[in-house]
């Protein structure tokens, strides 16, 4: 759970790390500025009156729809990170601001990203800290090793798979604003409640390599488009 480069880049001790454990931490990924301009956005999404986790998700079919809540998804230390990893070009799989309400709030049940859409080739999951997350504000728990199982058995229920919680589930450090937790689809993960009196504002950005298919389907999804060519068409909208 290693510092970024001086350079942003992952070193190779962290690409090994991710491979072995099937998570790193990467901290300071991604600037406090542009953290800043998400969370303004984030800010505007009503909480569910439940207190339930609240998701805004990027649309495919519409990609201008919400740019500047949805940047994060070409921010470029983020997609170099996840293109060291892959050793390939990335495509954008999934997008989804992500806020636990404040006083109980509550995140999900143990899942692994595989059990919605098995993914055939390299994917990930880039959750990215907008605010300091710490262990009573829904901090992310994985559990270390299982990306090596394979797609797990699973009940789905209320929308959401479910497993039963691992043995070596474990919560990561405090994670600061601009820290991020970079994971495999088949590692599993979860987050418990928000006890704090703050939302918890988080973002997942999710990215299969380019020639990646859809166990599904057996074929790559034209819909999923490069990170470099969503960059150039969201530069005139974000000013970039």
């Amino acid at each position: 759970m290693s510092n970024l480069s001086n350079t942003g880049r992952l070193s190779d001790d962290q690409i090994s790390e991710y491979y072995r454990e099937g998570f790193i931490v990467a901290r300071g990924l991604v600037p406090s500025a542009t953290v800043d301009l998400v969370v303004e956005q984030e800010k505007k999404i009503p909480t569910n009156p439940d207190g339930s986790w609240t998701p805004k998700i990027f649309e495919h079919g519409n990609p201008t729809l919400d740019a500047a809540l949805h940047r994060l998804l070409i921010e470029p230390s983020v997609v170099t990170a996840v293109e060291q990893i892959m050793e390939a070009p990335a495509r954008v799989y999934y997008g989804m601001a992500a806020i636990v309400p404040a006083k109980g709030g509550k995140g999900l049940a143990w899942h692994q990203d595989n059990q919605y859409d098995f993914i055939l080739g390299r994917a990930l999951n880039v959750f990215i800290a907008l605010c300091d997350i710490t262990l009573d504000k829904a901090i992310l728990w994985v559990a270390p090793r299982t990306h090596l199982l394979g797609v797990q058995a699973s009940e789905y229920v209320g929308g959401h798979h479910q497993t039963p919680e691992p043995a070596n589930g474990m919560p990561l450090p405090t994670l600061k604003k601009g820290d991020a937790a970079i994971f495999d689809r088949n590692t599993l993960h979860h987050s418990k409640r928000n006890e704090t009196s703050e939302n918890r504002y988080a973002y997942a950005a999710q990215y299969q390599e380019d020639k990646a298919r859809s166990a599904k389907s057996g074929v790559a999804d034209p819909d999923k488009m490069l990170a470099s060519d969503l960059r150039r068409m969201w530069a005139p909208i974000l000013g970039l």
